[in-house]
């Protein structure tokens, strides 16, 4: 049996992702595909579009078999991390054969280059990176810039340039770590790029079609499949607000101390001190970013602080999350009838805990109950901001 893999968040599910599961399903051979999501919360540090369930339903509408989340500890995190939770949950399964990825360059000879160079960090490179760190760039162009400084290639630089690449590069490194048996399946993009705000045609980015929704222009109606653009056009319970959520975020920074802020992911050198201050001073979270970030501290890494903070996420479960290997855990959040067979022989065949709703947990380690808690407590979260009952953690997953 052939499984391909993909990670994603579907924030929202447009043509581009549909293209890209049909690619995967073709080149892999696959005879079943498994998708790990983003819950709640994604990795730019935002609320999702819509709650973790509607998007798993969406998913399985667009041709996924079986609809795992990824951990919000791995979510709401730079791309190194959200790669490990990704390929750390499908190695889980025991089953996925496959990880299909988007990339701008499907060129697996120059994503291996780079990620051989990164890996192995040589000493001059390391330098490098320090140095201009210490110039106070943030992580990603500090890399950048240092590996132009080390000599790397033009065309090589070009391609670590584009940020499905530089996913796509951390997806081979956490497979060499973690799924050395799971094989890489780039594919290429197509349409407009991840950060254009351009709608030309079928294909779109997520982050113009995220702004055209806020603006209710309906061209958007064209880049994906009507059961998602319909609703989340024309039905205010598909957006959620982000001003509720904001509150709560500034509340939950505003009561914590240094020490306690200190102890946020991503937080370094002092920074726990900029934003005990400016937290103070602020009657607003756009207020806040703008009084925090900073080209160290962009504004997607002063985010996610944020959404740390609101969800409770610290550096140690962070640390006992990427050291403990009986961390990882299967949450299902949707299945397709046709996929009871993939969920048995995942059943048999993993090396992780599978489970339907929460109640299934009993038997599992405190660091796996501590993460899952944190899952949920993003669910009642916006439970809490929207008035809706999104109680399905305790109820079971999505079928089709």
């Amino acid at each position: 049996m052939r499984v391909v893999g993909v990670i994603a968040e579907y924030n929202p599910l447009h043509n581009g992702h549909i293209y890209h599961l049909e690619r995967a399903r073709a080149q892999s051979g696959a005879d079943y595909c498994v998708v790990v999501m983003s819950g709640n919360f994604v990795q730019r540090g935002e609320s999702a579009c819509t709650d973790k369930y509607t998007r798993a339903e969406w998913a399985l509408r667009a041709g996924a078999d079986v609809v795992l989340e990824l951990p919000s500890v791995y979510a709401v995190a730079p791309a190194e991390r959200f790669a490990i939770g990704g390929v750390r949950t499908l190695a889980g399964t025991g089953v996925v054969t496959d990880l299909a990825f988007g990339c701008e360059a499907p060129d697996l000879r120059t994503l291996y280059q780079i990620s051989d160079i990164i890996v192995s960090e040589p000493p001059a490179l390391r330098a490098a990176i320090k140095r201009h760190l210490s110039l106070g760039k943030a992580y990603p162009r500090a890399r950048f810039d240092a590996l132009r400084e080390y000599g790397v290639p033009e065309a090589m630089l070009r391609a670590i340039a584009q940020p499905n690449n530089i996913l796509a590069v951390e997806y081979l490194n956490a497979l060499r770590a973690y799924a050395p048996n799971i094989e890489p399946l780039p594919i290429e993009r197509v349409g407009t790029g991840y950060h254009s705000e351009e709608i030309a045609g079928a294909f779109a980015s997520a982050t113009a079609i995220r702004k055209a929704i806020t603006e209710g222009r309906d061209e958007i109606l064209d880049t994906m499949p009507s059961f998602v653009g319909g609703p989340l056009l024309y039905d205010e319970q598909f957006i959620l607000p982000q001003e509720t959520l904001g509150t709560l975020m500034l509340a939950s920074l505003r009561r914590m101390s240094v020490h306690a802020l200190a102890d946020l992911p991503d937080v370094a050198e002092g920074f726990e001190n900029v934003i005990y201050r400016a937290v103070r001073s602020v009657r607003t979270i756009g207020a806040f970013f703008e009084a925090v970030k900073s080209k160290r501290y962009t504004l997607a890494r002063c985010k996610r602080i944020a959404v740390c903070a609101l969800l409770g996420i610290t550096k140690e479960q962070v640390r006992f999350t990427l050291e403990d290997r009986a961390s990882v855990y299967l949450r299902v959040l949707g299945f397709q009838k046709t996929a009871r067979p993939l969920l048995g022989e995942i059943a048999r065949a993993k090396a992780a805990p599978l489970f339907v709703r929460n109640n299934d947990l009993a038997d599992c380690t405190p660091i796996v109950q501590r993460n899952v808690e944190t899952d949920a407590l993003s669910t009642d979260l916006l439970c809490y901001a929207t008035g809706r009952d999104l109680k399905r953690d305790f109820s079971g997953p999505v079928i089709l």
